[in-house]
């Protein structure tokens, strides 16, 4: 995709070397969560789980593959976009925000060898209870909160205006990632709020859990905002799009539930009507937008008789897969974590398929289209078949965050470990195989740059 359909040239210039730096970090979080992926699938596979020391070292990698590929990945490459966006260059606190990310992200991934660690698994963010782990999870969020802040700090009032009268694709990406940003800054005031208002005697894994469930369940929506800007940039390489007030519309809607979220708080961060309504929030307003905006994308594609991008199909499917099967949710089983998948892997396609569009943005030559559908294939198909894999198991029975080997007689919710297996190296494979394209890509920018400033 040519994200000079979304970014105007005068955008890329102020800010391409700090994009290109947070690309970078992106980057590297997905090759080292793509390791203790690995793992954890070889974990998981009937007679290959008894090699491995125990349910506690499943959890460990399992704990750094969520971070890793969620919280670092993502973010690093929404800063990416953001830095894109920038109209002024990037004063010098925005590359410590930079460092400070690459530092978080350094001593989480190396925790587990800097001392006693014990995963607690809450939801959203599961940690390590390791001074390492926490310092470096903390300090990725200090980075988080500058770069989000310097987005908003940027916009002023000019924000506001977009939110009534944007009309062209690139105030419509500026006012996207604008929300994204301020449903980040959002996400983190409730973190530091439920911090504040905590009961004393919470801790451990109930402490994490209700730390991090309100802020969780509200950084989904900067993930979904950040999405549909995906979809509508790799739509507008291909097909002219709906009107842009529409798409406005939609866009600001979506963030709206999570910008409101903080009243939520009213309810005491460790009461039981805290817990049901932010699950709530989630089942009846983060998923109707984007499913809205991909029929009217698709349908638009329909009439133009051109066939989607494959990063945008295949996202959409995810996303549809995983909304179904979050309605079939019954307790804590492995259906949860299928369901999560598809929303998480729709997330990831779509700033995957972005990547690329982005490589063009910093200078850099695109890989061939094959290879980009081949990569993308892999990883999406990858992704359904470990849904079905562990929707089988779920259905089963199977409990989520567990290693559950059992063993290689024949049953279904064996069966559906070994699809669960097979997908998860298919997935792994497209990762890998994202990793060698992007980097390949990058590597000759990145030296032209140090050579040009050093």
């Amino acid at each position: 995709m040519r994200l000079a359909a979304m970014l105007p040239a005068e955008h890329n210039e102020p800010g391409a070397n700090l994009a290109l730096g947070w690309l970078v970090l992106a980057t590297a979080a997905v090759a080292a969560s793509s390791l203790f992926a690995i793992l954890i699938v070889m974990a998981r596979v009937p007679g290959l789980g008894a090699l491995f020391p125990g349910n506690e070292f499943y959890r460990v990698a399992l704990t750094l593959h969520v971070d890793l590929s969620q919280w670092v990945w993502f973010m690093a490459f929404a800063a990416t976009l953001w830095s894109l966006a920038a109209r002024n260059r990037p004063a010098a606190w925005h590359w410590l925000a930079l460092v400070l990310a690459a530092l978080g992200a350094v001593m989480m991934a190396v925790s587990p060898a800097l001392g006693a660690i014990r995963p607690l698994m809450s939801n959203y963010v599961p940690v390590l209870d390791s001074p390492w782990f926490l310092a470096g999870l903390g300090v990725y969020g200090l980075a988080v909160l500058l770069v989000a802040l310097a987005v908003v700090r940027e916009a002023g009032a000019g924000a506001i205006r977009r939110v009534v009268s944007a009309d062209s694709l690139p105030e419509l990406t500026d006012l996207g990632l604008w929300l994204a940003a301020l449903v980040v800054l959002t996400a983190l005031a409730v973190l530091m709020a439920t911090w504040l208002l905590m009961p004393d005697g919470l801790a451990g894994l109930a402490f994490f859990e209700t730390l991090f469930w309100g802020a969780g369940h509200i950084w989904q929506f900067c993930l979904t905002t950040l999405m549909l800007i995906a979809w509508i940039g790799l739509s507008a390489a291909q097909i002219r799009l709906p009107a842009c007030r529409w798409l406005r519309i939609l866009i600001v809607a979506g963030a709206v539930p999570a910008l409101l979220a903080p009243l939520l708080l009213l309810y005491g961060p460790t009461s039981p009507e805290h817990f049901t309504a932010f699950t709530r929030l989630m089942q009846w307003t983060s998923w109707q937008i984007p499913l809205g905006l991909g029929g009217v994308l698709l349908l638009r594609h329909w009439r133009a008789r051109i066939r989607p991008a494959t990063g945008l199909s295949l996202s959409m499917l995810l996303l549809v897969c995983g909304v179904i099967l979050g309605a079939l949710i019954d307790g804590q089983t492995t259906l949860v974590t299928a369901h999560y998948h598809g929303t998480i892997g729709a997330v990831t396609l779509s700033f995957m398929g972005l990547t690329y569009g982005v490589l063009s943005r910093l200078g850099c030559a695109m890989p061939a289209r094959g290879s980009i559908d081949w990569q993308l294939r892999l990883y999406g198909n990858g992704i359904l078949m470990m849904m079905a894999g562990l929707a089988g198991a779920g259905l089963m029975g199977a409990p989520r965050k567990m290693a559950g080997n059992v063993g290689i007689e024949f049953s279904v919710e064996t069966l559906s470990r070994m699809v669960l297996g097979l997908g998860g190296t298919l997935a792994t494979i497209g990762i890998l195989m994202f990793l060698v394209l992007v980097l390949r890509q990058l590597w000759p920018g990145v030296s032209l740059r140090v050579l040009r400033h050093g």
